[in-house]
């Protein structure tokens, strides 16, 4: 039996061994770069929305809290604006806009409830809703996000997203944050 040698030649199985490694570099580059591009399009509108609901939804509830000791205070009776709650319940005016770090504003607003208001009534919530705006597959959709404070005293997200076409889809559900 007689071997022989191949001078200057690469079997097939080490450029099989090369090409498998360069689809493997490849396929690891399109992921982290994809990655990226998820994060610019999903990710970056919902960080900014959360870090202004982590502002907001702990205002909304220490003014919660504030209504409730005042109503425990006055015989179960609310007050009719948030400025009676000052200087007792809470120590700065919950009336004044909150700022945010991009200039955007928002600001508290009180529905004071009737005496036999349902559990479920909103009595607290912000103007405006804080805006995001993403691109999914080349559509551009636009979301407003509404934090709302219940008599119950239950944090609800509300969503509302409009699409190119101006089509709006309106969700609420729980904040559990």
């Amino acid at each position: 039996m007689r071997h022989t040698r191949l001078h200057g030649r690469a079997s097939c199985w080490v450029l099989g061994g090369i090409g498998c490694l360069g689809l493997l570099v490849i396929g690891i580059a399109a992921l982290v770069l994809g990655g990226r591009a998820l994060v610019n399009t999903f990710g970056r509108p919902i960080e900014e929305v959360v870090s202004k609901a982590q502002v907001v939804v702990p205002k909304q509830r220490a003014i919660y809290d504030a209504l409730q000791r005042y109503a425990a205070d006055n015989k179960g009776k609310y007050p009719q604006s948030l400025k009676q709650l000052v200087p007792k319940y809470v120590s700065e005016d919950p009336t004044r806009p909150i700022r945010f770090p991009d200039g955007t504003e928002v600001q508290l607003v009180y529905k004071p409830p009737k005496p036999n208001a349902a559990p479920e009534t909103v009595i607290l919530e912000h103007k405006p809703p804080i805006k995001a705006t993403m691109e999914i597959l080349g559509q551009k959709v636009d979301m407003e996000f509404t934090y709302q404070v219940q008599l119950n005293g239950e944090v609800y997200q509300q969503q509302v997203f409009t699409d190119s076409q101006g089509n709006k889809e309106t969700r609420r559900e729980r904040f559990r944050r």
